[in-house]
């Protein structure tokens, strides 16, 4: 079977992400996050330029996540959009779980970068 290019890619990916809690433990979180494929030259200079926030590439990449995969204080779920994108973005340990799950899934292991 012929592997076929296609112009704009996305994928689903899952992405692990430990809540730290009281006494030094973590609970942890299995979600399934939409991801968009970026260009091989777009990755090279993500890599080149270790400046550039986490955020940042995840603004540009996290396009959507499973129903039920985050929730607000209520229980409620948290639909995809930017308000709600932002908003799961300014977790320090939910970035750095995002950021993981999809560097991950470009390379079939985890990239090392500085921030």
């Amino acid at each position: 079977m012929a592997f076929i290019i296609k112009k704009d890619k996305s994928y689903t990916w899952p992405a692990t992400i430990s809540e730290p809690m009281d006494g030094g433990a973590f609970t942890v979180h299995k979600v399934r996050v939409k991801f968009k494929m970026l260009s091989q030259g777009r990755i090279d200079e993500v890599i080149r330029n270790e400046a550039e926030e986490d955020a940042d590439i995840l603004t540009d990449v996290l396009i959507g996540w499973d129903d039920g995969a985050f929730k607000d204080e209520s229980g409620a779920d948290l639909v995809f959009n930017e308000e709600n994108k932002d908003l799961i973005l300014s977790v320090p340990f939910v970035r750095g779980a995002l950021i993981k799950g999809f560097f991950e899934s470009i390379s079939g292991k985890a990239l090392k970068r500085k921030n």
